[in-house]
């Protein structure tokens, strides 16, 4: 009898890395609009840039992604450096993407994975993909085991994570907003402008859409007043308002550009 041919670098590459699961919300029904809509088109083509410029690849902890259509699986080293870059990169895509007025949801789990160019698999995908489906509105939902290493690893990591209800967490990536001040400093992002945009695009969801949908506008406006807005520094988000397009483009902020940023050092 042959004996079955086992491709052990394969299978020996089954490691515990933190994994992300996001899902582009609303991005299929975008697609199925663009017909002959060149606009359309152009916001489905950015949207896809974004992904592909916002998140770039880490060797150093083994950060890496896929996407296909609008499903995207991060993945990095079990370490506190790679969870830092985890969640900003979240923070990241998710702030980018708002300007497009697109909402993401996910799920953040740690666990046993396997993730190269050929093949996603493992305890911590699937466990990630189950939490972005339990997450109603436009948040990336966080496992216990990844606030446990959040609390263990001290306020620089759990600052990234917020409660909602009594029962689940997710990431705080409204974080650099709500901490923004009017303070000019060099080197600074302004982000008085992408503000302007997002209020926009969730005003005008919170004054057209229905049922599900409306739902998740509501649960940010509920975010975005309770963190940003509550500082005095970026806009409310009012439902009823009528409000003009911002005349500005969108401020986007890749993830290779800030990725030195670490936690500091604790003693």
């Amino acid at each position: 009898m042959e004996q079955e041919s086992i491709d052990f670098n394969l299978v020996n590459d089954y490691q515990v890395k933190y994994v992300v699961f996001l899902d582009l919300l609303g991005f299929s029904e975008l697609v199925k609009k663009i017909g002959q809509d060149v606009m359309e088109r152009h916001r489905v083509v950015e949207a896809l840039k974004l992904v592909r410029d916002t998140l770039c690849p880490n060797a150093a902890i083994n950060l890496r992604f896929t996407y296909f259509s609008d499903c995207i699986v991060i993945s990095a080293d079990h370490t506190a450096h790679a969870l830092w870059q985890i969640f900003q990169s979240i923070e990241l895509l998710t702030c980018n993407l708002l300007q497009y007025d697109i909402f993401v949801r996910g799920g953040l789990s740690v666990g046993p994975t396997h993730h190269s160019n050929d093949f996603v698999f493992g305890t911590a995908v699937t466990e990630a993909y189950e939490l972005e489906k339990k997450a109603s509105g436009p948040l990336v939902l966080v496992s216990p085991e990844v606030e446990q290493d959040a609390m263990k690893l001290g306020p620089d990591f759990t600052q990234w994570i917020k409660e909602d209800g009594a029962t689940r967490s997710f990431v705080n990536y409204l974080m650099r907003y709500a901490e923004y001040t009017a303070e000019p400093l060099a080197g600074k992002v302004v982000l008085e402008y992408p503000a302007k945009l997002i209020a926009y695009s969730i005003s005008q969801r919170l004054n057209n859409d229905k049922g599900r949908v409306l739902e998740k506008a509501q649960w940010f406006q509920a975010y975005w007043n309770g963190t940003v807005a509550a500082r005095g520094v970026l806009p409310r988000i009012e439902t009823g308002a009528t409000l003009t397009k911002p005349d500005v483009v969108p401020t986007i902020i890749v993830r290779r550009l800030v990725a030195p940023v670490a936690p500091r050092k604790r003693e």
